[in-house]
C-alpha cells in the first residue's frame, strides 16, 4: 500500500546528505555511512503521509526538508543514546561511540542538532518552532528521567508512561504534526495528526519493551532482557514486580547477572505479564485509531495500515 512513498523517502535521504555536508570529509563520510545503514524511517513515512492532509504538491520542497529535519533529530538522539548506554551495536552495525570513541560520537550528535536548528530557522510558521522546542526539551528530560530511574524500585507505571512519552512518543508526534502543519492542513487535522502520533508512539515503545523479553535478538537485534540488564525498569518488569515483589529484593546496581537472568526468565515465561503488556499497548493503538476517525479517508487508511504493521513489527 505504501510503495508510492519509496521515492520520496529516497529524496529525503539525499536531502539529508546535502544539508549535513561540511568541510570535514571524515564527518561527511561518517554521516553518510550512518544514515545509509538502514532503519525503518518510520517518522519520515508518517510525516509524508500526514502531509497529504494539506496541499502536498505546492509544499513538497518544505515537506521533504521537514522530513529530513525529523530524521536528523531521531538519528542524533540515537547517537547520544548509544553513548549513555555504552552500546556497541546499532542496526547490526558498530556504534559511533564504539568505533570512534564517546567524544567524537557526542560531537557528531551535537553537529546534527546544530543542523536541525539552522534548517528549521528557515520556516516562518511559529507552530513548527513551538512544537520543535517542546520536543527537544522533552527528549532531554526523558533521558534524565531514565538515568535517574535506573534500578529504582519505586518506579510506578505512571513514571514509566511519562518517560516513554518523552523518549519516544513526543518525537513521533512531532513527525506527524509537522507534516500536517507544513502542508497547510486545517487545524482539526493538525490536532488529530498530533494525537495520532502521540498515541502511536506510546504503543510503539511499549511493544519494544515487550519484545525486549518476548522477542530479543530476532525482533530487535539485541539479547533478551537487555533493558533490565542495564537497570532500566520497563512495563513488563513493573508488572512482574507487582505480581512477585520478592523477585526484585536484590535488584540494585550491585546485583549480579545471574540474579538478573532469574527475573528475565520469570518475565519471558509468564504469559500473563506479556499479555497485559500487549493489552496496554493496544489501548494506545485504539486511541490512535479513534483520533483520526474524521480525517481524509485515504490518509486514514494509510495511517491505520502503518499502525498495524508497526504493532506487529513488520517495519
Amino acid at each position: 500500500m505504501l510503495k508510492q512513498y519509496d521515492e520520496l523517502v529516497q529524496e529525503v535521504l539525499k536531502d539529508i546528505f546535502v544539508i549535513t555536508k561540511s568541510e570535514d570529509e571524515k564527518l561527511n563520510q561518517v554521516i553518510k555511512k550512518y544514515f545509509s545503514a538502514g532503519g525503518k524511517r518510520v517518522r519520515v513515512l508518517l510525516l509524508l503521509i500526514c502531509s497529504k492532509l494539506g496541499d502536498f504538491n505546492n509544499n513538497k520542497k518544505n515537506i521533504i526538508r521537514m522530513a529530513s529535519i525529523v530524521e536528523i533529530i531521531h538519528t542524533a538522539s540515537l547517537i547520544h543514546d548509544d553513548i549513555i548506554d555504552k552500546a556497541e551495536t546499532r542496526r547490526g552495525n558498530i556504534t559511533l561511540n564504539k568505533e570512534f570513541g564517546d567524544e567524537f560520537a557526542l560531537l557528531v550528535g551535537d553537529y546534527l542538532f546544530s543542523i536541525v536548528l539552522r534548517e528549521v530557522s528557515e520556516f516562518e510558521n511559529e507552530l513548527i518552532h513551538s512544537y520543535l522546542a517542546t520536543t527537544l526539551k522533552e527528549l532531554c528530560i526523558g533521558e534524565l528521567i531514565q538515568e535517574d530511574g535506573l534500578y529504582n524500585l519505586n518506579t510506578r507505571r505512571l513514571d514509566y508512561l511519562r518517560k516513554i512519552k518523552r523518549k519516544t512518543a513526543i518525537l513521533i508526534a512531532f513527525a506527524t504534526v509537522s507534516g500536517s502543519i507544513i502542508s497547510g492542513a486545517k487545524k482539526e487535522d493538525v490536532d488529530s495528526s498530533y494525537r495520532f502520533g502521540y498515541y502511536l508512539g506510546m504503543s510503539y515503545q511499549i511493544i519494544d519493551d515487550y519484545l525486549d523479553f518476548a522477542g530479543g535478538a530476532t525482533s530487535l537485534g539485541k539479547e533478551i532482557g537487555q533493558d533490565l540488564v542495564n537497570g532500566n525498569i520497563t512495563l513488563p518488569a513493573l508488572i512482574a514486580k507487582e505480581k512477585n515483589e520478592n523477585l526484585f529484593l536484590d535488584f540494585n546496581r550491585s546485583i549480579n547477572l545471574e540474579k538478573k537472568n532469574v527475573i528475565i526468565d520469570y518475565i519471558k515465561n509468564n504469559k500473563d505479564i506479556l499479555d497485559e503488556t500487549l493489552s496496554i499497548s493496544q489501548r494506545y493503538l485504539d486511541k490512535a485509531e479513534n483520533s483520526i476517525a474524521e480525517i481524509n479517508e485515504e490518509v486514514n487508511k494509510e495511517l491505520i495500515f502503518i499502525m498495524n504493521r508497526l504493532a506487529r513489527r513488520e517495519y
